[in-house]
C-alpha cells in the first residue's frame, strides 16, 4: 500500500481519512466492494448515467490506467462519442460534477465500508481513502479533570503488564520491518533498465527505416556509389519516420541522463557483429528486421492475416484477434494501436536487448514514452511476478489514438520467463 498526500491548487486538502493507492489484490478488492455498496445506494442505483461514469473511472484506476482518464477518454468510452468529438460538449464535465456531489451525499448518509471513494474538483481520477476508525469526537471540550494518584498508578500498572509490553514490541518491530521493506523495494523503472545501464559496453540504439520489413537480410545493404545526392536523401535506407525518430531521441536522452555511452544506427546500418558487442535498444517492428527476427519464437508474435492487416497473436489464446491493425484504414480514423515491449537476452548474441515495437508508429511512440517515464513504468509492478527484474519479459501494450496522436500506453498482457 502506498500512501499519498492530496494537494489541490497547491495546498494540502484537510482530510481526516488518509489517502492511499491500491497496490495489492486485497486493497483493490476492498475498493471494489465499496464501489458496489455505492452503486446500489439510492444516489446511484436509479441513474445508469452517473453509475456508469463512476464504475468506469474506478475500474480504470484499479487496472492501472488512471493516467488515461481524460475528458475525451470518458466521452468516448462511457458516452460513446466519436474520438474526435468537440469537447465543448460538456456531457463529461457535467456528469463527473454530479458524481462528485452524489458521492458527498452518500458519505453524509452512510458510514458503511472501510474505504471512501472521492473525485476531487478539477480531476477525473478517483481518490481512495481509508475510512475513519472511530466516530466523530464530541465537540464539547471538557475542562481539566483531577485523577487520583492511586488511579494513575492503576492505569500505569495496567499498561506495563508483560503481555502488553510484548504486544507493543511486536507492533513496533512489524512497523519497522514494513518501513525497511518499503525503502528497499526497487523502483520498476530502475529494475527494468539496470541490465542495460550496468553494462560496460556502449548501448546500440537501432531504429527501423523504410528498407526494413522488405524481406532482405538485416544488416548493411550498402548504397551505390553512383547515387546522386537527391537519390541518397530519398533512399529507403536513409528514411526514418518522424515518430520513430522521436522515440529514438527519448532513448538517447535516457542514456545521456544516465551517463551511459551509446551509438546510433538504422536497422540497415547495424550488423550482427554490432549486436554482439553489447546491449541494444531496437525501435520499430515491421520496419526493423532485427526486431522481426526475435519475435517469431515468443509467446506474443506477429502475423499477417491479410496483405494489409497485422496482428499481435497470443499463442496461449490464438483465437484472440483484438490486437490488430488494418493498414488500409485512413490514418485519421485509427483509434487504437498495439505494441510489443521486450527485455530479454538475445539467444543469438547473448546480449541484453530492449524492444519498443508498435504495429504502427503510434504504438512504437507510446511504447517509447512508457519505457522512459518512471511514473508510467510503475504499472509494471502490478503484472510482474516475484524476482521479475532478473527475468526476460514480453509485454503487450495498447494505446488510444486520436487524429494521429497516441495517448499513454496500458499493459494488456505480459509474459515473464
Amino acid at each position: 500500500m502506498a500512501s499519498r498526500d492530496v494537494r489541490l491548487n497547491g495546498s494540502t486538502l484537510p482530510a481526516s481519512h488518509p489517502a492511499f493507492e491500491p497496490t495489492t489484490d486485497a486493497e483493490r478488492e476492498m475498493v471494489r466492494n465499496q464501489l458496489n455498496l455505492i452503486l446500489t445506494s439510492p444516489m446511484f442505483h436509479n441513474s445508469k448515467r452517473y453509475a456508469s461514469v463512476l464504475k468506469f473511472i474506478v475500474d480504470e484506476t484499479l487496472e492501472g490506467a488512471g493516467a488515461q482518464l481524460k475528458e475525451r477518454t470518458i466521452g468516448v468510452e462511457v458516452f460513446h462519442r466519436p474520438p474526435d468529438y468537440d469537447t465543448t460538449d460538456h456531457v463529461v464535465r457535467s456528469a463527473v460534477g454530479e458524481v462528485r456531489k452524489r458521492l458527498a451525499q452518500y458519505y453524509q448518509e452512510n458510514a458503511r465500508g472501510s474505504v471512501r471513494i472521492e473525485v476531487l474538483p478539477g480531476s477525473y481520477i478517483p481518490l481512495f481513502r481509508w475510512a475513519e476508525e472511530s466516530s466523530a469526537p464530541d465537540k464539547t471540550v471538557p475542562g481539566p479533570v483531577a485523577v487520583p494518584v492511586a488511579a494513575q498508578k492503576s492505569v500505569i500498572s495496567k499498561w506495563l503488564r508483560p503481555n502488553r509490553i510484548a504486544a507493543l514490541g511486536v507492533g513496533i518491530v512489524a512497523c519497522l520491518a514494513a518501513l525497511v521493506i518499503a525503502l528497499r523495494a526497487p523502483n520498476p523503472f530502475d529494475s527494468f533498465w539496470r541490465p542495460i545501464l550496468s553494462s560496460r559496453a556502449p548501448v546500440l540504439l537501432c531504429v527501423g527505416n523504410l528498407a526494413g520489413g522488405r524481406g532482405a537480410e538485416a544488416g548493411n545493404q550498402g548504397l551505390s556509389s553512383t547515387l546522386t545526392l537527391k537519390e541518397f536523401h530519398s533512399s529507403e535506407n536513409e528514411t526514418v519516420h518522424v515518430y520513430d525518430a522521436m522515440t529514438l531521441a527519448r532513448f538517447a536522452g535516457l542514456m545521456q541522463a544516465s551517463g551511459k555511452q551509446y551509438q546510433l544506427a538504422s536497422q540497415s546500418e547495424a550488423t550482427f557483429t554490432d549486436l554482439q558487442k553489447g546491449p541494444a535498444i531496437l525501435v520499430g517492428l515491421m520496419n526493423n528486421n532485427w526486431t522481426e527476427r526475435l519475435v517469431p519464437q515468443l509467446r506474443f508474435t506477429v502475423e499477417h492475416p491479410s496483405p494489409s492487416r497485422i496482428t499481435i497473436r497470443d499463442r496461449n489464446n490464438p483465437s484472440n484477434a483484438e490486437w490488430s491493425i488494418d493498414y488500409s484504414t485512413p490514418y485519421l480514423d485509427v483509434t487504437k494501436d498495439y505494441a510489443l515491449v521486450l527485455r530479454m537476452v538475445d539467444p543469438k548474441t547473448d546480449q541484453m536487448v530492449v524492444v519498443a515495437a508498435g504495429i504502427t508508429v503510434f504504438g512504437t511512440f507510446a511504447a517509447g514514452e512508457f519505457l522512459t517515464d518512471k511514473k508510467e513504468m510503475k504499472r509494471l509492478a502490478a503484472f510482474a511476478p516475484r524476482g521479475w527484474d532478473s527475468k526476460n519479459m514480453e509485454l503487450v501494450l495498447s494505446t488510444d489514438v486520436i487524429r494521429g496522436h497516441s495517448g499513454p500506453a496500458a499493459i494488456v498482457a505480459a509474459q515473464f520467463w
